[in-house]
Parts: structure tokens; C-alpha cells; sequence
């Protein structure tokens, strides 16, 4: 078995291993498990070398990057009559079968976002706390009202954190491309109206710039009581809530709703692919078929992610608190319903890329978004392109 992790989410994939072993005593497991910014290098090596193992981690965010070597698990399905649909967290299953209807894995976990708030912060602007039925047009309102003081004593309006590019292009309704990956739309008006308010918030000084966040990580930040609000992921949110303690009242709530009136969010997926070249498929997909449906496993997971199993995700996952808090995970499932999934990963990343590089024009430089998409727009569509030309 072939995979990646570190801290918390590494010892409880270890230890669903270990229950596996006990379901499968006859079964010999041998991980490997590597750090995760190492891991695109030396899979890829193993692949080629053919010795990256029978069951090999992956996610549907890499976007048919490594297709060539999965089995296809539709016939597994089949045979063993699993309705998946049934069984499953609503959007956990996302990205799996690709456009041809192979199956190239099966779901284990999933990571979504919710906007965490500093109650101390609102309080003292006199702003009311938001709610899931919030906009972006109140984020943005809400970012300006709260953004007080200057130099060491700012207070910002949120963190500038990673996940916010993803967010910018479907704030109002807008896609960074079509469903086939073969069209950019960035330069949807939908699209730009989210690109430029980002932009203005920058401009504004409203989120840190770059010096700014490199003086100050942006977890802490939050945790000092700099920022008012903090997209956070499942994955971070124990540790955040150990740094916050004491220091302040806070919450989360689902982030803002588009145009359409649909809550946005952006998923991180993780599951298990079969190695179409393994001499011991049988085993491999007991091992997979494991991960994703047993339930002692899937309560495990509750742990650090979103569970594939439904039945833990609304009992064990529904009921878990964020860290020593009173803070429910609840919302991180409903955000995970709407979420779409990280769109830049794997075949896509050259295309992410020049996508980075318009980010950085209209965040850092403060280029008006019309023009930093009509510069960067055609050389996305390139990127698309050559992925088309490659298939």
C-alpha cells in the first residue's frame, strides 16, 4: 500500500490498517507512506519502476494524471452489489468515475470549509455575527466594517489564506472552466465580479498583503485576534482551536452564499486506486473496499476528516466537536454537499499555474481584474488546450 500523510491524520490511517489486518489476518500489509510534498515525485517514479505497490492513495483532484495505471473498480462494485449512492456522504463520491465511466477509486475522506469568526472582534465593531444565509456581497461589507488600526495593531478583515483563489471565480456564480476542462471561464463577467471584489479587499488592505502574511502566518494571526475571520479547513481546525484557547469567543459558520442563493465551498478528497499491474487484486480490493465502507474505520476517520460512510458522518462525525471546543463539525459535512472540488490539482496544475499568476496580478500588484484576465485568460486556454491535445 502506497501512500501519504503526517500527524493526526497519518496515525489514524495507520490504525485503520491495523483493523484491517484483524478483519484479514491471512492479508500481509506492507505501507508505505511518504510525506505529502513528496509524494507526486516518488509515485510516479514507483509507477513507472512498477513497484508502487497493489493499492495506491490518490484523489479525484488529479484529474486523470494517473489513469493509465488504475483498474477500473466497476466490475468490483458490480460483483460485490454495493449501492454506493446509498452508502455514501453526500459529495464525498465526487470525481471518481471519470467522463469513459471507469471507476478509478473508492472514497475514504473528504476535507471541506467553513468561515471561523472572532465574536470579540464583531462585538467590538458593533457588527452582527453572520449566518449561513450570508452573501459575499456581506463578507466583502462585513471584511471592510470589522478592518480597524494599522501597522503591528491592524486588525484584518480575514487571513489571506490559500484556499481563497478558489473561492474568488464562484463567488458570484462564475467556473474557472466548463465540466470537459476544455473552455476557461475567467472571463465570465460572473467570474470577474468575484476576481475584482477580491482584489479590491487587497487593494484596501482589508486582507494582508504578501509582507504582511510572511511576518505572521496566517494561522496565527487568527489566533492572536488579528483577523475577524479565517477560512478554515477540517484538517487545520484542531490545531487552530489549540493555538486560539482562551484567547477569544469564536464560531464558524458555512461560507457565503452566490447568486444563485447556494452556499460556496471547495473540497479536498482523498480514497484508494487498485494498481492495474498487481498480482494480488483479490487482496487489494478487500483493502480498498475496507477503507471505504466499514464502519469501526469510518468512525476512526471522524477523527481528522469527513468519512465516505454515510452512517458515521451523521452519527460519530455529526456529534464530534472541533478540538477541547463546544464547536460542532456539523457544518464541515453540509459545506462538503456543495463543495466543488479542488480545481486545480493533478492534469490541471499547468492551467493552475498561469491562474496563480492572474491571482498574484490583481492580490499583489492591484491590477484591475479585467485586465489581468484578459492578459492570462488565452494562456489558461492554452494550458486546457494541450491537456485536450495530450488525450
Amino acid at each position: 500500500m502506497f501512500g501519504w500523510g503526517s500527524g493526526e491524520e497519518l496515525k489514524v490511517r495507520k490504525e485503520a490498517t491495523q483493523i484491517f489486518r484483524k478483519l484479514y489476518p491471512n492479508v500481509k500489509v506492507n505501507e508505505i507512506w511518504l510525506p505529502s510534498d513528496s509524494i507526486d515525485q516518488k509515485l510516479d517514479a514507483a509507477l513507472a519502476a512498477g513497484n508502487a505497490g497493489d493499492v495506491i492513495m490518490m484523489s479525484p483532484d488529479w484529474y486523470g494524471l494517473r489513469s493509465k495505471w488504475f483498474e477500473d473498480l466497476t466490475p468490483y462494485v458490480q460483483k460485490d452489489h454495493l449501492d454506493l449512492q446509498s452508502i455514501y456522504t453526500p459529495g464525498i463520491d465526487v470525481g471518481y468515475v471519470d467522463k469513459d465511466g471507469k471507476r478509478e477509486g473508492l472514497p475514504v475522506t473528504a476535507s471541506s470549509f467553513v468561515f471561523a469568526y472572532n465574536k470579540d472582534i464583531f462585538d467590538k465593531a458593533g457588527i452582527s455575527y453572520p449566518t449561513d444565509n450570508w452573501t459575499w456581497d456581506d463578507f466583502k461589507n462585513i471584511c471592510e466594517k470589522v478592518s480597524s488600526g494599522s501597522g503591528v495593531n491592524r486588525i484584518y478583515g480575514t487571513v489571506s489564506h490559500w484556499v481563497l483563489p478558489n473561492f474568488a471565480t464562484i463567488a458570484y456564480g462564475g467556473k474557472m472552466y466548463n465540466d470537459d476542462w476544455t473552455k476557461e471561464l475567467v472571463d465570465d463577467s460572473n467570474s470577474l465580479k468575484g476576481l475584482q471584489m477580491f482584489g479590491d479587499l487587497f487593494a484596501k488592505n482589508v486582507i494582508p498583503s504578501s509582507a504582511a502574511s510572511s511576518a505572521m502566518p496566517m494561522d496565527q494571526m487568527f489566533a492572536a485576534g488579528k483577523a475577524a475571520i479565517y477560512p478554515m479547513g477540517l484538517f487545520e481546525a484542531k490545531q487552530i482551536a489549540t493555538e486560539i484557547g482562551n484567547n477569544f469567543k469564536w464560531d464558524i459558520v458555512l461560507p457565503p452564499k452566490d447568486l444563485n442563493g447556494k452556499n460556496t465551498d471547495v473540497s479536498y478528497l482523498t480514497g484508494f486506486a487498485m494498481n492495474k499491474s498487481s498480482k494480488n487484486k483479490a487482496a487489494a480490493w478487500a483493502y480498498i473496499k475496507t477503507m471505504s465502507t466499514n464502519k469501526e474505520i469510518a468512525d476512526l476517520y471522524c477523527q481528522v476528516d469527513i468519512p465516505s460512510l454515510k452512517e458515521s458522518a451523521e452519527t460519530t462525525f455529526k456529534s464530534s466537536k472541533i478540538g477541547n471546543t463546544q464547536i460542532s463539525t456539523e457544518k464541515f459535512e453540509k459545506g462538503l454537499e456543495v463543495a466543488i472540488l479542488n480545481p486545480w490539482g493533478g492534469a490541471l496544475a499547468k492551467a493552475g499555474d498561469q491562474y496563480s499568476q492572474m491571482w498574484q496580478q490583481i492580490t499583489t500588484l492591484h491590477k484591475p481584474a479585467s485586465d489581468a484576465v484578459k492578459e492570462f485568460a488565452p494562456r489558461i486556454q492554452s494550458a486546457l488546450n494541450e491537456l485536450k491535445s495530450e488525450k
